[in-house]
């Protein structure tokens, strides 16, 4: 008679006492069985230990997400205009408003950043001038720079010490000291700048500091927001792109103007990339005209062939 496998204790019994081969065979099936079963168990419940660790962890890392920074943001106010009238003081001490950076032939590169920013407003601003080095239109005579600062507690002294210090950087730019200008102005001049590009951010009075997102407004010379970058890298030629479509054609050379032509903007990656249109299109225009320099010498070389074999045919036949 076969051991019955769902009694482990009688088989561990029978096994204790030398059992026949059919037994032992039952046992060395249980003891298969019980560890494959305490296998599964052991995995179950540490998968089910990890998942909750790990649901722990996630939420102790939410926990940590400063609750300012939820509505940090950029909210892409395109083709609408940045306000003249408000007022700001420059880097001199000098009352001034937005205003006197647009003179309708210069666009203008719009920051927000404050000078004491531990690190976000410094790899902005450096990576800025890495790509500004690396541009040929020149700040100054193509364009116009403007960075305000967004703490209303920035002295003129300390937006004066930032300048020159983004200044002397750009050792490729001479043109840096009069295109670039630095601001700081009130709390309520500042959330007003803020509101017409879209900028949001908030501040932490425990630390002091506030949270924002990284942003360039590039302006037309009329105060028109045409394109944004939200990125800390600034390709020069992206940058130079950027800039030839915010002039509306004030700035850049025919060639430049050509290559503007054949980019469009790609809102979803952010950044110029080739028109498919426009090069077939372009394509085509030059396929019509290889065509027409080479057709119309053949067509006029035929007609004065026939007008010359016309003219033989009717002196012959005066002739006769």
């Amino acid at each position: 008679m076969r051991a019955n496998p769902k009694n482990p204790k009688r088989l561990e019994a029978r096994c204790a006492m030398q059992p026949p081969e059919g037994v032992r065979r039952d046992c060395v099936s249980v003891v298969k069985f019980a560890s494959i079963t305490r296998f599964f168990v052991i995995f179950v419940c540490s998968f089910g230990f990890t998942a909750m660790s790990d649901s722990d962890a996630a939420a102790q890392l939410n926990d940590r997400v400063p609750k300012q920074v939820e509505d940090v943001t950029v909210e892409q106010k395109l083709g609408e205009s940045v306000p003249f009238d408000i007022l700001l003081t420059d880097s001199n001490g000098q009352a001034t408003k937005t205003g006197h950076f647009f003179d309708s032939k210069r666009p203008v590169l719009l920051t927000l950043n404050y000078s004491n920013c531990p690190v976000l407003c410094n790899v902005q601003l450096n990576a800025l001038v890495e790509g500004l080095n690396s541009l040929s239109l020149r700040i100054g005579r193509d364009f116009q720079i403007l960075t305000v600062s967004i703490d209303p507690k920035e002295s003129t002294e300390r937006i004066r010490e930032t300048k020159a210090k983004y200044v002397e950087m750009l050792d490729q730019q001479p043109g840096a000291a009069t295109g670039w200008h630095f601001c700081t102005a009130r709390e309520s001049s500042i959330k007003r700048l803020a509101d017409a590009v879209g900028f949001r951010y908030t501040y932490d009075a425990k630390t002091g500091e506030y949270y924002h997102p990284a942003m360039l407004a590039f302006v037309s010379p009329d105060g028109v927001i045409s394109r944004y970058s939200l990125d800390v890298a600034f390709p020069p030629e992206q940058t130079k792109l950027a800039l030839i479509d915010a002039s509306n054609g004030t700035i850049g050379t025919a060639v430049d103007q050509f290559i503007m032509w054949c980019f469009s903007y790609d809102a979803d990656r952010g950044s110029y990339v080739v028109g498919a249109w426009r090069l077939m299109r372009l394509g085509a225009a030059m396929t019509v005209l290889i065509l027409l320099v080479t057709l119309v010498p053949y067509w006029i070389g035929r007609k004065r062939a026939a007008r010359g074999s016309t003219a033989v045919d009717v002196m012959g036949h005066s002739a006769v």
